[in-house]
């Protein structure tokens, strides 16, 4: 199990699964297989059938067409994987960060230890707005209002729930695609 704690929404069809096992690791094939879709942990991150996302993204993605779409998380951040490596599209800062550790790997920093979801992930406000609002469903995600790219300040107050692929669609089509910035900044191994 890749997972420490996961709550399934829906399977991922063997078809699906099929089509794109081909494109990414192995063991993400396999969580696929073993998982489905669903929430990770406490519910910031989900891992996404790759077929509803490339169906969703078409036209508007914030990753390259090429990339299979793996997690998307509550502040509708795309997590993918391409060219070997874990794009991380944080379309409300307007950056894609990378990193080619193995998929385990990259799912421990998923875990909510000090550090890691601030440093890494960026996810404030997400606390303020949950205490506010709760997890928002499997594909809504909260929407800073207005958009961070046009005048917005991040206040947890503003903030409202919506799609996370309308939300996504609607960055990237007014504040453009998200630009590479860095490779993920990742703690000393314990």
């Amino acid at each position: 199990m890749v997972f420490d704690a996961f709550t399934q929404v829906a399977p991922i069809e063997e078809p699906t699964i099929a089509e794109f096992s081909g494109r990414v690791p192995a063991s993400v094939a396999q969580a696929w297989r073993e998982h489905g879709a669903g929430f990770v942990g406490d519910g910031y991150f989900r891992f996404v059938d790759p077929g509803q996302a490339q169906k969703m993204l078409t036209g508007s993605s914030p990753v390259p067409a090429e990339a299979v779409v793996l997690f998307t998380t509550a502040m509708a951040d795309v997590v993918a994987w391409w060219n070997e490596m874990y794009l991380v599209a944080k379309t409300r800062l307007g950056e894609i960060h990378a990193t080619s550790e193995p998929f385990e790997s990259l799912v421990s920093l998923m875990d909510d230890k000090p550090g890691y979801r601030d440093v890494i992930w960026d996810w404030q406000p997400y606390p303020a707005v949950r205490d506010r609002l709760g997890v928002p469903d499997f594909e809504d995600c909260f929407m800073h209002v207005p958009l961070l790219g046009l005048g917005g300040r991040g206040d947890p107050a503003q903030m409202q729930v919506g799609s996370v692929w309308m939300h996504i669609s609607l960055m990237v089509g007014l504040t453009g695609v998200p630009k590479f910035t860095h490779m993920l900044p990742l703690p000393a191994q314990e």
